[in-house]
This record gives C-alpha cells, sequence and structure tokens, in this order.
C-alpha cells in the first residue's frame, strides 16, 4: 500500500533504490517520457558548481519576480522540510502537491527504481508544470553530466566557481570536475561561467558545442564598492545594486553570474534596472553566511563544508577578530578532509567546539576533538548544539562572535536549537 503522509513516502524513497547516489540518466529519462516531461517546459535555467550554486539560485529566484514572474526553484538538500527542495513564486510547495507528483511518478516508473534524488527531480519539475511555473531554475546536485536534473535540457547553463569537491565520484583534478559539471550545457545554447578563473574545459566544451560563452572577466564584469556595486557587459550597465544580505564581496561573482543568466542567457525576459536592484535586495537564503543577533556579536552559520566554502569563511572571521574572539561549534561528514579544514580555519578561531550530528555520515566529536587536539587548538567542549548554544552563549562577550559552521547538517541542528527560525530572513554583516 502507498505511502497516506509526506514522511511516509519519504521514508519509504530512502529503501526503494539500492544506492543513496547512483549518476546516471537512463531510468529517470525513461520515466521523465512516461510523464510526458518536459511537454510545455517553461524556459530552463539549470546552475551547476563546486559553490555559490545555492546563492545564484536564490539572485535569479528572486529577481524574476521582482520583473512579474512566476519562477519554479529546485534546490537541495533541505534544512527543515522537504518542501524547502521546491519552490513556487518564491514559497516552498504544501505537502499536497508534492504527495500528487510522488503519485504520479510512482504510477508511471513501473518496474525502474529511482533514487531519492531523481525523485525529488521529478516532482519539482512536475510541480512547476501542473501550477504553470515560469522560468524553471534546477540546481544540480551532483557534478551535472549524469546528474538528475540534467534529464531536462536547459535554455541556460550557469557554471559557478569550481573546486576539488565530492572527488570520488567526479575526479580529482578542476579539468575532470568541470568537464561534468559542463554536461549541463547543450549546442547552440548559452553559457554562463561565474568563476574568474575558470579550468580550461569550459572554453573548449564552449567551442565543441558551438555555444555562446558568457565569461566573468572577459565577457561581463562586477565591481564593488563599500555600499553597492555595479555590473556591466558590451551592452548595458546597471550600476549602484544592493548587495544580498549574505555576499561579501568575494560572493558577488554569484550574483553577477545570475544577472548575466537573465541578460545574456534569456535576454527576451526582458529585466529592468529596476527589477534586478529590488530582486537583489529582496534575495535570502538561509545557512549560507547567515549572521542572526545573540549574546556578543552574534551568531553566523555557515553550510559551508568543502575548501574554497571554508577559505571564504576563514576571510570573513578574519574581519570579525580583529573586534572579538571567535568561537566554532564546528561538526563535518566523514568523506571530509577534516585535518586540513581546520588547518584552514585556525589562524581565525580562538576556541572550537567539537559538534556531534545526528547523522551516522558524520564525523564524531571524539574524532573532531582528537584533530583539534593534534592541531593545538583550544577545545572548550563537546556534544550537540543545544549544548554548544549554552556554552558558546555564556562565554560571549560584547564583541565575540559565536560560528556553527561545516555541513548542512549542522546550521540544520542550530536551527533546530533555536538559533533562528526556519523563516526568519537573516540580515547579513560584513
Amino acid at each position: 500500500m502507498a505511502p497516506t503522509t509526506l514522511d511516509g513516502w519519504l521514508a519509504w524513497l530512502e529503501r526503494l533504490h539500492p544506492r543513496e547516489i547512483e549518476l546516471g540518466l537512463g531510468r529517470i529519462g525513461r520515466v521523465a517520457r512516461r510523464l510526458d516531461l518536459p511537454a510545455e517546459q517553461a524556459p530552463l535555467i539549470t546552475v551547476a558548481g563546486t559553490n555559490g550554486k545555492g546563492s545564484t539560485v536564490a539572485c535569479l529566484e528572486s529577481m524574476l519576480r521582482a520583473g512579474g514572474y512566476r519562477p519554479g526553484a529546485f534546490t537541495s538538500p533541505h534544512l527543515l522540510a522537504y518542501n524547502e527542495r521546491i519552490r513556487i513564486d518564491g514559497e516552498p510547495v504544501d505537502d499536497e502537491a508534492i504527495l500528487d507528483a510522488f503519485r504520479a511518478i510512482d504510477r508511471e516508473r513501473g518496474e525502474i527504481t529511482l533514487t531519492y534524488f531523481e525523485f525529488a527531480t521529478l516532482a519539482a519539475v512536475w510541480c512547476f508544470r501542473e501550477a504553470g511555473a515560469s522560468p524553471w531554475i534546477l540546481e544540480v546536485g551532483l557534478g551535472g553530466r549524469l546528474d538528475a536534473t540534467n534529464c531536462l535540457d536547459a535554455d541556460v547553463a550557469v557554471v559557478t566557481a569550481i573546486d576539488l569537491d565530492h572527488m570520488e565520484w567526479l575526479g580529482n583534478t578542476r579539468e575532470a570536475i568541470a568537464t561534468e559539471k559542463l554536461g549541463i550545457a547543450r549546442p547552440g545554447r548559452p553559457i554562463i561561467c561565474a568563476d574568474p578563473d575558470p579550468p580550461s574545459p569550459v572554453g573548449e566544451t564552449a567551442r565543441a558545442l558551438s555555444s555562446p560563452l558568457h565569461q566573468l572577466g572577459r565577457h561581463y564584469h562586477y565591481r564593488a564598492t563599500v555600499t553597492d556595486w555595479s555590473w556591466w557587459n558590451d551592452q548595458r550597465v546597471f550600476d549602484h545594486l544592493p548587495r544580498p544580505h549574505w555576499m561579501g564581496e568575494d560572493a558577488l561573482a554569484n550574483a553577477a553570474g545570475a544577472i548575466a543568466a537573465i541578460t545574456d542567457g534569456l535576454p527576451a525576459l526582458d529585466l529592468d534596472a529596476e527589477s534586478i536592484a529590488r530582486g537583489l535586495a529582496n534575495a535570502h537564503i538561509t545557512g549560507r553566511q547567515t549572521w542572526v543577533p545573540g549574546r556578543g556579536a552574534g551568531w553566523l552559520l555557515d553550510v559551508g563544508h568543502n575548501p574554497a566554502a571554508i577559505d571564504l569563511l576563514a576571510r570573513r572571521l578574519e574581519g570579525f577578530r580583529q573586534h572579538g574572539r571567535v568561537r566554532l561549534a564546528f561538526g563535518l561528514m566523514a568523506r571530509k578532509p577534516l585535518g586540513a579544514l581546520i588547518a584552514r580555519l585556525a589562524p581565525v578561531v580562538d576556541e572550537w567546539f567539537a559538534l556531534s550530528l545526528d547523522d551516522p555520515q558524520s564525523f564524531s566529536a571524539d574524532a573532531i576533538e582528537r584533530a583539534l587536539d593534534d592541531a593545538g587548538q583550544a577545545v572548550i567542549g563537546q556534544g550537540d548544539a543545544r549544548l554548544a548554544r549554552s556554552i558558546l552563549e555564556a562565554r560571549a562577550e560584547a564583541d565575540d562572535l559565536s560560528v556553527a559552521a561545516g555541513s548542512f547538517r549542522v546550521v540544520e541542528a542550530f536551527m533546530r536549537a533555536g538559533v533562528v527560525p526556519c523563516n526568519h530572513r537573516v540580515s547579513g554583516r560584513d
């Protein structure tokens, strides 16, 4: 008997396919055709990359809404509720819409087993089609070429910063990883690259596909000032743009790529300067360099979990450390390079809390504390997010910053511990 609740379906989906990840488009492609997806597809922007995908999607979504569109956005993972993955006009879809999609997919899949993420991808585009959302924005889950989102043909392929991550799946060089991520590109259709130092496969793929390439630093540009920033290409200039709340100067490349995706990738959308500025001002994303009020200087939450994201966090913490002490509650999935990431953060963290996550695939608090001891770091405790919150806030003085970082699971745990509710739109602090 089929499940009757969303939680029931999700538990069933976790058991349906023997592997959590199985890259390939054969299974999902067959089911998509049976569902007549993507019949009457809206304009589609697919976003791949190592870092900055979520930020790019958030900027695209908000700018399109400001311009009078009703976009559908698919992202992963979620923090507190599965519905966060599928948004229409900026709002998560309700349980019943997802259940209708799951039932339709299950009816048509027949003997084909799908992974959790494949079901999620099909459910998102089903919901978009049924609700008449347009345009569609899909965030790639892993890689690009064989990712479930690539069962649909992108009108615009956006590639954000490319770095070393998921190397067991994608290869151990930036060039190999870029080749996988450029698999979302289609012949003759625009490629937007927001990596300021792109690996060679970016240009090679564009030439091989005869696809127009719009490369940051060559075809479009941005410049930040203390209070705002500017974007320009050969045809358009947008001055005095607001900075999305969570973005430091380095991360503005993601917002710049989102503007290029609209102006250069889908010019028929015809967004004006006011819509772009208003969209950037209203863009929000929880968990990526998110600052929320609290004792001392408050809390900074960050889902960053690979070297490039940790480097970005370290640069931001360096600025905070000029005014007060920095205390970090740190958790990490066991497939990540624990020692290397600790080494990147050690110069900008005064005291550490070794975080225990409710996930068997994460490092234990004991393992994190041992690695911190080996690195000569000061550890003030270990345990769950509630204990970490209590200890860090008790030690916080006027300008001290409390940080929770290292994984989506970390931010989820601190949200559940009450540091910030899931629907709280937070402000940035540079």
